[in-house]
Formats: C-alpha cells, structure tokens, sequence
C-alpha cells in the first residue's frame, strides 16, 4: 500500500511558504516563481496558520472593480486547514481532497509540516501503484499456468 511517504520521498520535502504578514503581491510572486497554486502560511516557529491557493485569491477577487495586493495573507487565507500525515494511504488522501475539495494537503509529522502534496501527485501516484499491482497480478497468473 502506498502511502504519503511514497510521494515525498520521490519530490521531496520542499516547502515554499509565507508569513502571515506578507502581502498579497509577495505571495502571488511566489506562486508564480514556483509554479505551484498554493503556499502554506506558516508563522516564525513554522506552526501552519493557513494556506493560501488560487482559489482564495479568486475568492477575494470577486465582486471588486480594483484589487489591492498590499493586503496581509492572512486577511486572504484560508485558515482552518486540514493536513495528512506521512502513514496515511494514497486513497485517504483520494478521500480528504475529494470530499473537502482540496487541491493541495500539507503534510504534517509530530506537529512539524514536512511537505506538501498536491491532487497532481495523489493521482500519479495511485496510478503507478495500481499499474505496478496489475504487473504483480499478470506476472503470477502468466507463471501459474
């Protein structure tokens, strides 16, 4: 069974984040630096105190006729957020994005976040782990009979 774990340690453990402070135009010129469509908000101590996507960022954009990137994170971020653990099975992952529609999940180990995985990375790794099954699967029936 694959799990969390499994994606990490094949991207890594890189985190971009940003201060709760931070402006707006900061953390847009993050998401754009990396390609990524979420940062996490972490404080001093790396504790998460939300996560800001493009879909907040829309949210925030909807209805004004200016829009003011000077404005703290914070004020845009989503704040409560739900996060896996490195144990948890690929297809819990399946679950806690579909149902909360979540795009991005931090990854959090003994109170300390050590990744991010995104619906991108779940995807293709339950794939390449179905497929290494199926190849287990006709391996045995092929060298049965």
């Amino acid at each position: 069974m694959s799990t969390v774990r499994s994606i990490l340690d094949q991207k890594g453990s890189n985190v971009i984040s940003v201060k709760p402070e931070d402006t707006l135009a900061q953390a847009l010129l993050k998401l754009t630096q990396h390609k990524i469509g979420a940062v996490l908000v972490l404080d001093k101590d790396g504790a998460i105190k939300g996560i800001l996507s493009e879909r907040d960022i829309i949210r925030n954009l909807t209805g004004k006729l200016e829009y003011n990137t000077t404005i703290p994170v914070s004020d845009v971020m989503t704040k409560c957020v739900t996060y896996v653990k490195p144990h948890q099975s690929l297809d819990d992952c399946l679950q806690i994005m579909t149902t909360g529609r979540f795009r991005h999940l931090p990854v959090v180990d003994d109170g300390k976040v050590i990744g991010i995985v995104s619906i991108g990375d779940v995807v293709k790794a339950s794939m390449e782990s179905r497929d290494f099954q199926i190849g287990q699967l006709e391996y045995y029936i092929a060298n049965t009979y």
